[in-house]
């Protein structure tokens, strides 16, 4: 069993598996199947050796190792250690499959890398231009503040008559180019993912 961040990753004589159990012994893990998986407790995955599609172990930071099923599996993905850890796990499940299988040198593309940036820095746009249309609409229009979230009315009224319109587009302009930026950095990011394909 190699350990990882979490928990283990293993092999049994049928399976691959991931448990945050530790200390199982030998006996257990050379049974561990999809039938036979309690001993993995509530948060162990198992995929069958007839089942695995492929094995990704990038080579980044993180040293993040998925081992993918066929179909619509459970998938294990897990932070390696090491990288030495990392190609303990790949030889691992080229151990168990019994082939070592097809390899790819595959480079994430630009939204892998800053997609979850972008999105948010859209969606930061998207919610300040509601928020300026919400507070330009108000100018001096009384609102009642009654009702079980009258606290939260209360304080959402009272950030956008500090802010203002302007305001609210300066602060909600930062946000989102603090989102940029950081879509930016990424963007610069590279890293190989070795793919090993069964």
């Amino acid at each position: 069993m190699v350990e990882v961040q979490g928990g283990v990753v293993g092999v049994s004589d049928y399976a691959v598996f991931f448990t945050t159990q530790k200390d199982l012994q030998p006996n257990v893990v050379a049974t561990i199947s999809k039938k036979q998986k309690s001993p993995l407790g509530e948060h162990g995955r198992v995929i069958e050796k007839d089942k695995v599609a492929s094995v990704h172990a990038a080579k980044d930071a993180l040293f993040t190792t998925v081992i993918t099923a066929k179909g619509l599996g459970d998938d294990i993905g897990v932070h390696a250690l090491s990288e030495a850890a990392q190609q303990r796990i790949v030889s691992s499940v080229q151990a168990l499959v019994g082939r070592p299988g097809k390899v790819d040198q595959v480079q994430p593309g630009l939204l892998q890398r800053s997609g979850k940036s972008l999105f948010l820095a859209i969606a930061t746009l998207v919610l300040t231009g509601l928020f300026y249309f919400i507070v330009s609409s108000m100018n001096n229009a009384s609102v009642d503040l009654s009702g079980k979230h009258a606290r939260k009315e209360e304080f959402l009224y009272s950030i956008a008559h500090t802010l203002g319109p302007v305001g609210t587009l300066a602060v909600g302009g930062f946000i989102a180019a603090l989102f940029l930026f950081s879509a930016y950095k990424n963007s610069k990011k590279s890293w190989v993912t070795n793919r090993y394909s069964f």
